[in-house]
């Protein structure tokens, strides 16, 4: 229940966006799918180092509003103490926004999304709320800058969160690409970390891949998952 109620109050949240604007405007949409040896989210193991597959759902409209939705399975390092039945197995996470640019160079995106965790008991509090800013600057050789903040008021059961990122990618030739970013988690109750990481995106016939590394400051991070470590991921966007 708790899962069908926010996914209707997000969902809801999303479809109220969409009268303020001419119901004649063209919408598009966008799905991508993907499979990566190793779910990695802010520097730490979401699959326990297995594989995962993954995939999303977005409706874009031209005013630059966007909704969207987003899965994939998840094996949290969870100790003993919490029953098979009451642990988490997948995520879902659903998104409204609004995107547009500022300049020829520089453009936004501003976002609300609900992390979701069905089938996980109440009492673990791995549902939360994020919003985001990202700003993004397009050089003119290709490379574009990423700035991000990300804020939450309920992360994962803990008081406030701060997110900070930065990221730099750049294109080659032959649909080759570089890239990497350093980032800083900032929890009230929990564990300031420092991560970052790069990777090297190319195509495998009319698949996108990539070759990532990830790695953290914390201590003892082999227990966190949040050690060094190298996953490979191939994507398919529609």
């Amino acid at each position: 229940m708790k899962f069908l109620y926010k996914t209707t109050l997000v969902t809801s949240a999303l479809l109220t966006c969409l009268p303020a604007v001419q119901a004649e405007e063209p919408l598009t949409t966008s799905a991508n799918v993907a499979l990566t040896s190793d779910y990695v989210y802010r520097g730490k193991t979401q699959t326990d180092e297995g594989i995962a597959i993954q995939g999303g759902f977005d409706i874009f409209h031209e005013s630059g509003i966007y909704v969207g939705t987003w899965a994939s399975n998840v094996n949290f390092l969870e100790d003993s103490s919490i029953a098979p039945e009451d642990r988490a197995n997948m995520e879902v996470d659903v998104y409204v926004g609004l995107s547009g640019v500022l300049t020829e160079e520089l453009s936004y995106d501003v976002k609300i999304g609900q992390y979701m965790y069905p089938g996980a008991s109440s009492d673990l509090e791995y549902d939360l709320t994020e919003f985001n800013l990202t700003l993004t600057y397009a050089m003119p050789q290709g490379t574009e800058i990423g700035l991000v903040y990300d804020y939450s008021p309920d992360f994962g059961g803990l008081d406030n969160a701060h997110h900070y990122l930065l990221s730099m990618d750049h294109p080659l030739s032959n649909g080759l690409g570089i890239g990497g970013y350093v980032a800083q988690q900032n929890i009230d109750e929990g564990d300031d970390y420092f991560y970052y990481g790069m990777s090297v995106s190319f195509p495998i016939a009319n698949l996108d891949a990539s070759l990532a590394y990830s790695n953290t400051d914390l201590d003892n991070a082999g227990d966190f998952g949040a050690d060094d470590r190298v996953f490979f991921t191939l994507s398919k966007s529609f």
